[in-house]
């Protein structure tokens, strides 16, 4: 008799701390800097710290995109010790190219379904080509990634030029 009482309290204590799991890892991935779940295979964020890319994994994500320039390997050392891809794209921050945003597409289309986290230093590249990513691969929700983007950053300059170059290329070979 006392076995039987004590197993809804058990059963009670373990789904408890599930839950706390699944909850503490979603706090978790909003503490990353700047961190914008834009769908439910893409996200985007600003660098991650070697514990945060643990917090990464454990949410399902298999590859990581650095649009950072410069040398990557501590990033790259990290990631594939937790068995995740890694790809660079040296994005410059006052020359961002068109070929780079299409190698992030070519990635995105070799990932297939898989979970994808692109960052950079801060999340404005990232969120940058995150947002045209999703307004040509998904149109429909231009209205969803353009509110994403603005609670980021609103891009200006060079960086709004070069959105708009990139829609109108792509507007172009549709």
């Amino acid at each position: 008799m006392k076995k039987l009482l004590t197993m809804p309290f058990y059963l009670f204590f373990v789904v408890l701390s599930v839950c706390s799991n699944e909850a503490n890892i979603v706090t978790q991935l909003q503490d990353i800097k700047n961190f914008s779940k834009i769908s439910e295979r893409l996200a985007s964020s600003g660098m991650p710290s070697e514990n945060e890319l643990l917090v990464i994994k454990k949410s399902g994500y298999k590859h990581v995109i650095s649009l950072l320039p410069g040398n990557q390997n501590e990033e790259r050392d990290q990631v594939a010790a937790i068995n995740l891809t890694f790809e660079q794209i040296p994005v410059a921050w006052g020359d961002p190219k068109l070929e780079d945003f299409e190698q992030f597409v070519s990635l995105m289309d070799k990932y297939g379904k898989d979970k994808v986290l692109v960052h950079c230093a801060m999340n404005y590249r990232a969120s940058a080509f995150s947002y045209l990513y999703q307004v040509i691969k998904h149109p429909e929700n231009q209205g969803d990634a353009e509110k994403q983007l603005q609670a980021i950053w609103e891009p200006d300059g060079v960086w709004l030029d070069f959105i708009n170059m990139v829609k109108k290329r792509y507007e172009s070979k549709n």
